[in-house]
């Protein structure tokens, strides 16, 4: 009977102690926001996304160092043209299932691109500014 007791006890304590450890299995999308800075602070755009913490983490850095790189490597007359379009109030809305594109979308408000989670570390950055430049709208 002793020995059942112990069994018990140590069978609830292994419970409860599973009860406190989160296996992130059940984290929940929500809205993420965020503002980076671009050309030495010069100018800034908002990222936005619905999706998980650990979707999330990095996507604004990798859409800034995308649009970042670029613009260090443009001759002064593109550079005034990133300033210009990034002086709008540019938004990138990271979505993690795009919904009637597969890499970005552009609106036609001049602003605001849609682009996928999938690409967010490649030239579609760019690609989408590039389509909202031309104040136009642009699925690919």
């Amino acid at each position: 009977m002793k020995n059942w007791k112990c069994y018990f006890t140590l069978c609830l304590i292994v419970f409860v102690l599973f009860g406190f450890i989160d296996c992130g299995g059940d984290e929940q999308p929500k809205n993420q926001n965020t503002t980076i800075n671009l050309f030495g602070n010069t100018r800034t755009a908002t990222v936005k996304g619905h999706m998980k913490d650990s979707e999330w983490t990095g996507v604004a850095n990798k859409i800034a160092g995308r649009i970042n790189t670029a613009f260090n490597t443009e001759d002064e007359e593109i550079k005034l043209i990133y300033k210009e379009i990034f002086g709008r109030g540019v938004t990138y809305i990271v979505e993690v299932s795009p919904n009637g594109y597969t890499n970005i979308k552009t609106i036609g408000d001049g602003k605001t691109v849609y682009i996928a989670l999938s690409v967010v570390d490649t030239g579609y950055v760019i690609d989408g500014m590039a389509s909202i430049y031309v104040n136009g709208s642009t699925i690919q």
